[in-house]
């Protein structure tokens, strides 16, 4: 019999002679904050139009960014109504979450 009219064999990552030596290593501090502000970022975006389920930390970043477009000079005027709309939904969700009277 020869080796081309043996039947194939699957071969899997798991069948590797290495796999049971090779240990997970913990992420250094610098990665974990890296990771951290990652998904900060990612969920600042994600919530945008969609205030009400977002977090605390996620809502006051997001109105951070906002006030911070409108205070710059550098903001052009056709996107200042798009900010202050953001912001208004930002702080009602603000106000409806912790019952806060305006």
């Amino acid at each position: 019999m020869r080796a081309v009219d043996s039947p194939p064999t699957a071969a899997t990552r798991d069948d590797a002679p290495h796999a049971a030596t090779v240990t997970p290593t913990k992420p250094s501090a610098a990665q974990r904050q890296r990771a951290y502000r990652l998904r900060r970022k990612r969920d600042t975006i994600e919530a945008i139009g969609e205030e009400v389920s977002a977090s605390r930390v996620t809502l006051l970043a997001m109105l951070g960014h906002d006030m911070a477009a409108s205070e710059a000079r550098t903001t052009p005027a056709t996107v200042t109504p798009a900010i202050r709309s953001s912001a208004k939904r930002i702080l009602n969700a603000i106000n409806t979450r912790f019952a806060i009277d305006p």
